[in-house]
């Protein structure tokens, strides 16, 4: 259903006839020099949002708390409504997009209909996933126990010992220097992506214990399992430790609901503070207890790096403003290619100076470095102007459905399998907030146990019918 509701209560539309109405001041009042308006501008993203909120069931959220849909509804809730609002009263906090006279048509016109496109692609529905009942895997047991030796051969492939995993696997330094004695050999990516097998695999035996001890399961008996997801997660890039452990919340816990959103939005970004205060412990070359309590205050007093971290991390229109090059260059490189293969071990190395990564670094370092990555909708402009942009978010929109519905169908009858579709959702949130270079990068080295999953379930009904 595109309508929220077949009775409009047009009582209800002010943000439809404030967004037009703005809209149309800014059209005789913007000046590209002089009167650029930038608050304004921004304004038209809150405005927008209240808009697709309000009329459209794409953007209404569910009422589960764990679904697809809405891990994709709060990333747009940060990208239209909340970092503008906090642009426009706090400041662009993050430096290195600090770009002097560039007015905001292109970049607000870039996430509205990235976001609109997104949208009419799930609303088409498209792709049906089948209705038929994918019945649980008989060899869970088995496959269990070969993912979890997996992963912990490969930790004690990268690290040495699981002695050394345990101390230093959460600090930057350590990751890095396992990395880089690996790095270039099959060894090292076999390492890579054999701990991703962890969270899966204790996924499998908590189904089996969940089917054996159900009364059980139902309590605190729960916790000691996401402390275990946790153990075995162990990583200083957060990515690799807040997915598994949101994908097993997923199947934990399928049918929470909560009746006031605000408590849980307000719950998930006291989250995302603790989750962005593991950035300054995990660049010390040690933990020591009674250093933990100065850097939380450092890190509360900070305030500016709270600011910039979250517009960083979940896209600021002026993230987009690198990649808009002036009318008069003459430079046309096509980055969609090579972004797609700049990830990939050995092969990659060909293609990095024509990527996503290395065009928009350069723009905006003047030097080649992996710091800040490129937007998706940006380089999806870049490339094919507002055409690829929108082709390109209506086919994001289409697959997200997809995974959303599978996850909703599987949830009820095989629940390891649909923690693999709400963990390729999460992956494919690069869509949203991060770039197409990170996106194959987590098919690469994240997607491995859930895709191999879903195959085995796909054969075993195949070979039943």
């Amino acid at each position: 259903m595109w309508i929220k509701n077949r009775t409009i209560y047009w009582w209800k539309q002010w943000p439809v006839v404030g967004f037009i109405g703005l809209t149309l001041w800014i059209s005789f009042h913007f000046d590209a020099v002089f009167e650029q308006h930038t608050h304004a501008l921004l304004w038209l993203l809150p405005l927008a949002w209240a808009s697709l909120t309000i009329n459209f069931s794409v953007f209404q959220s569910d009422f589960k708390v764990y679904t697809p849909k809405n891990t994709m509804l709060f990333i747009w809730l940060n990208k239209l409504l909340l970092i503008p609002i906090e642009l426009i009263f706090i400041g662009n906090k993050v430096a290195s997009f600090d770009l002097k006279n560039q007015p905001l048509v292109t970049e607000i016109s870039i996430v509205l209909l990235s976001c609109v496109a997104f949208g009419v692609g799930w609303g088409s529905n498209l792709l049906k996933f089948p209705k038929y009942e994918f019945p649980p895997l008989r060899v869970a047991g088995q496959l269990a126990i070969v993912f979890i030796s997996i992963s912990l051969f490969s930790l004690i492939l990268l690290y040495g010992s699981l002695s050394n995993y345990w101390a230093g696997a959460i600090f930057t330094y350590a990751t890095r220097e396992a990395l880089e004695q690996v790095s270039g050999t099959f060894v090292g990516f076999f390492a890579n992506v054999g701990q991703r097998f962890w969270a899966f695999g204790l996924i499998l035996f908590w189904y089996l214990w969940n089917r054996k001890y159900k009364p059980l399961s139902q309590r605190y008996w729960q916790v000691p399992w996401l402390l275990l997801c946790m153990i075995g997660t162990l990583s200083s890039n957060r990515t690799n430790m807040i997915f598994p452990f949101l994908t097993f919340l997923s199947i934990l816990w399928p049918k929470w609901e909560v009746r006031r959103k605000w408590w849980l939005v307000t719950l998930v970004f006291s989250l995302i503070f603790l989750v962005l205060f593991f950035g300054h412990i995990r660049v010390q070359p040690f933990l020591d207890p009674e250093r933990i309590h100065e850097l939380f205050h450092i890190y509360w007093s900070d305030t500016n790096y709270i600011w910039s971290a979250h517009q960083l991390y979940f896209g600021t229109p002026y993230q987009i403003s690198p990649l808009l090059t002036d009318p008069n260059s003459t430079n046309t490189t096509f980055t969609l290619l090579a972004s797609v293969l700049e990830p990939v071990p050995v092969l990659g190395k060909a293609f990095r100076e024509q990527s996503g990564p290395f065009i928009y670094n350069l723009a905006l370092n003047k030097e080649f470095s992996q710091d800040q990555v490129i937007p998706m909708a940006g380089e999806l402009y870049y490339n094919g102007g507002y055409l690829l942009l929108i082709a390109g978010y209506i086919f994001f929109g289409i697959v997200y459905r997809w995974l959303d519905t599978a996850f909703k169908n599987c949830v009820v009858t095989n629940l390891p399998l649909a923690a693999c579709f709400f963990y390729l959702a999460l992956l494919f949130n690069a869509t949203l907030l991060l770039s197409l270079s990170v996106l194959v990068q987590f098919v690469l080295y994240n997607a491995a146990p859930a895709l191999l999953l879903i195959v085995l379930n796909w054969w075993q009904r195949r070979k039943a019918s």
